[in-house]
């Protein structure tokens, strides 16, 4: 019999962590509804039963540059964490969230505090950094992936490594594998998906827009609509608006439902249009200094979800100085003009459901995490 109130600590620092997380944390709560689950953890966790002991908006931050700029909140953040940890809100395990330069360090300590650590959706050791595969192999006491072929880069190390599925399709509806048509120009809708944290707004909206702009004036009868994650200053999509595009607050699931292409900021966004059928063009652009880091180790070809799950290039791809508008303007062009292309991009999306399976992971990973709550 188990402990009738234990203590589950998550830490997901952003929003697709908080997406992920917010299945699991139900399931938790549906298997035990008088557990304390607690840590940091955004709105979709909040709403599933979770308490979260600090901001999340402020630990919302992306590479190099900005996280050094907001240092010390990190540290304040991980000095309040472990003294909560050390005290009498001391879990019974900790499951921490992707998120590793704020997790690898907090797991650390909790290895020393003898608490058991299950790390959900792993470091891309595939792509870069390497050595964390082994950091994380020694120190986790279970590592949960969410691709298959994650399983090989981990099975080496003393940790045990669990493929518990994808949480996109379990949340997703599958869109089946029949054949999709090209709609046509009339009433065509695009969506633009800018990010979910400010700096890539900042980075990427604009370009996008100018994009879709271009592509209005090749093709008048198009619709554009641009996905706002909640939170952020209206000011940010104020070119937006003024270019006649719809603003769409709503999740991006149903905008990406009613759309026919999108450009899509590279991340967790491009799986989830590629398991919805959606063709799209993927970018990413960030600081040179971040830019310049990552190039030195990064060690795989693409940098879209949908091209890595399929081991080859499906969807158009532009990063950092390809990010600009006629660059952008072109490869979407090419989907728009070539019917028998958006089809054949739309056939090879849909297959990618396959290859990543039907595993639930709320149900795999609440059956993981409570092996490890005491008797």
């Amino acid at each position: 019999m188990k402990n009738a109130n234990p203590s589950i600590m998550f830490v997901a620092g952003e929003p697709s962590g908080d997406a992920h997380a917010s299945a699991v944390v139900g399931a938790l709560k549906e298997r035990c509804p008088s557990a304390n689950v607690w840590g940091v953890g955004g709105p979709k966790m909040q709403v599933a039963g979770f308490n979260s002991v600090l901001p999340f908006a402020k630990f919302n931050r992306m590479g190099y540059v900005e996280v050094l700029s907001h240092l010390p909140f990190f540290l304040n953040a991980k000095k309040k964490l472990l003294k909560m940890m050390a005290g009498s809100r001391r879990p019974d395990v900790l499951i921490c969230v992707d998120y590793s330069g704020f997790n690898m360090p907090l797991m650390r300590k909790a290895r020393e505090m003898g608490i058991p650590v299950v790390w959900y959706i792993a470091p891309m050791v595939w792509a870069w950094k390497r050595k964390r595969a082994a950091v994380l192999g020694s120190l986790a006491s279970h590592i949960a992936v969410i691709f298959p072929f994650e399983v090989q880069h981990f099975s080496p190390y003393a940790a045990p490594v669990t493929f518990v599925g994808n949480p996109l399709t379990e949340s997703l509806p599958d869109i089946g594998a029949a054949a999709k048509k090209f709609p046509g120009l009339d009433g065509f809708r695009l969506a633009i998906v800018p990010g979910s944290r400010q700096q890539e707004i900042s980075n990427m909206l604009n370009v996008m827009i100018d994009a879709a702009c271009m592509l209005k004036t090749k093709f008048p009868t198009i619709k554009i609509t641009v996905s706002r994650f909640g939170g952020f200053n209206e000011s940010l999509f104020c070119r937006a608006k003024d270019a006649g595009f719809e603003i769409f607050d709503g999740p991006l699931s149903a905008l990406l439902q009613r759309s026919d292409m999108a450009l899509v900021t590279s991340g967790t966004a491009t799986l989830e249009a590629a398991l919805l059928g959606v063709p799209m063009v993927v970018a990413y652009r960030t600081s040179h200094v971040s830019y310049s880091i990552y190039k030195r180790f990064v060690t795989i070809d693409y940098i879209g979800l949908p091209n890595i799950v399929a081991g080859k290039p499906i969807v158009p791809e532009c990063i950092q100085n390809d990010v600009n508008p006629k660059k952008l303007y072109c490869e979407a062009e090419r989907l728009i003009s070539i019917p028998q292309r958006w089809e054949e991009t739309a056939k090879s999306l849909s297959d990618l459901r396959a290859q990543l399976g039907e595993k639930k992971p709320s149900k795999e990973l609440a059956d993981i995490i409570f092996s490890f709550l005491p008797a």
